[in-house]
């Protein structure tokens, strides 16, 4: 059966006494569905693209219908938290490794919407979130806003994708300021002194030896606290080489060991036969990042170096491992590798400072060679001394 548009002009459309009024395209009135001889309904729309292509799904639909075969029915709209868990879901069926910042934010986006009677997804309006991105609060000069915007952002992208919704009202925002600063590398001095200050902390001799193996394992491997304080004791083979993947983002590391750092950590004595540090069955994993925060706070501060009060303080080691690697030639794609990250973005964020700064020590390293050289003289007249 054929499905019609007509536009149903009022009375005040120039076009709506002309013959064949019905079919004008461009006076904008709303346009209706004709089929049979009673058949007629709403397109919903102005849009003659989009009211032919109803146009086209309702003849599929009255064909069904005459055969006797029941069209497939529109899904409901899914409401935010239904989509939240659907999304959860899938991140799990990905195999991402910690999902966790994307429950709690999506949960608070449920609890905001839902306390202005917004209760599904499609109704989440760009305006809607940025009055809920004005309540987030958060330190001055904190990254976390981008990072947790990002994470919002992401989940209405894949909504968009998955067809749950037929706009990503996130698209419509622009991102917000990372806040980052330049990350501090230790000086070797500053280094020496934090290695010599763990004995002088009152810890005992089990918790030093800990500690030290801690510092000297983030500073030589680049890992992150979180993968550091979990390394299984498989992960280094006996040639010293450090495979590992990422808590983060599940990207695999794999990183030489100086001989004497993997010895430290293979006479380490732990309570559990599989890990250097930690042991799952007592303790969460965050428990350990947490213990060593605890551990290197009053460390780094008997060695008088300077820190933020909320610094992540191990992370500094972290940094160190890669600013030395690029000060001593490393390109910073291979830097990149070593610490795991997924793109060179991210380490060119962190350390293009350093990268620029090798450059420097490249130029003076070349000046200080040609003062060992016969320099060529121009083989042109110099601008200036022309007769």
């Amino acid at each position: 059966m054929t499905v019609t548009v007509h536009a149903r002009h009022s009375k005040k459309c120039p076009k709506s006494k002309e013959k064949n009024a019905g079919q004008y395209k461009r006076c904008g009135c709303p346009l209706w569905l004709r089929w049979g001889k009673d058949g007629n309904r709403s397109a919903h729309t102005r849009s003659w693209d989009i009211a032919t292509k109803a146009a086209r799904k309702l003849e599929q639909d009255l064909e069904l219908e005459a055969l006797g075969i029941e069209p497939i029915k529109k899904p409901d709209h899914i409401t935010i938290e239904s989509a939240a868990d659907l999304y959860l879901a899938d991140m799990v069926q990905r195999e991402i490794k910690d999902p966790s910042k994307a429950r709690r934010m999506l949960a608070r986006l449920g609890d905001y919407a839902n306390a202005r009677r917004v209760i599904l997804l499609k109704d989440v309006t760009a305006r809607l979130l940025t009055e809920w991105r004005s309540t987030w609060k958060f330190k001055p000069k904190s990254g976390s806003p981008a990072v947790h915007w990002s994470v919002v952002k992401t989940f209405f992208k894949w909504a968009f994708c998955t067809d749950l919704i037929a706009a990503d009202p996130g698209a419509k925002l622009k991102s917000l300021p990372s806040g980052q600063r330049q990350v501090l590398p230790l000086a070797r001095d500053e280094f020496e002194r934090i290695l010599a200050a763990v004995d002088q902390c009152g810890f005992t001799p089990e918790i030093v030896y800990k500690v030290k193996t801690f510092i000297l394992l983030q500073r030589w491997s680049g890992l992150a606290c979180m993968d550091a304080a979990t390394l299984r004791r498989d992960a280094i083979n006996a040639n010293n080489n450090l495979t590992r993947g990422r808590n983060k983002t599940g990207t695999e590391v794999f990183v030489p060991l100086p001989p004497a750092v993997a010895e430290m950590l293979r006479t380490l004595p732990n309570d559990h036969p599989d890990y250097f540090f930690w042991n799952p069955g007592r303790m969460k994993n965050t428990s350990i990042v947490a213990m060593f925060g605890d551990w290197l706070r009053p460390v780094f501060d008997k060695a008088c170096v300077t820190h933020g009060r909320e610094e992540m303080l191990s992370h500094r080691f972290r940094h160190t491992f890669a600013v030395e690697m690029l000060l001593a030639g490393v390109p910073i794609e291979r830097v990149s590798l070593l610490l795991g990250h997924k793109t060179i973005r991210t380490t060119e964020k962190y350390y293009s400072a350093w990268v620029k700064e090798r450059q420097q020590m490249l130029e003076a390293e070349v000046k200080d060679a040609w003062k060992k050289m016969v320099l060529p003289e121009p083989l042109f007249p110099v601008r200036g001394t022309v007769q």
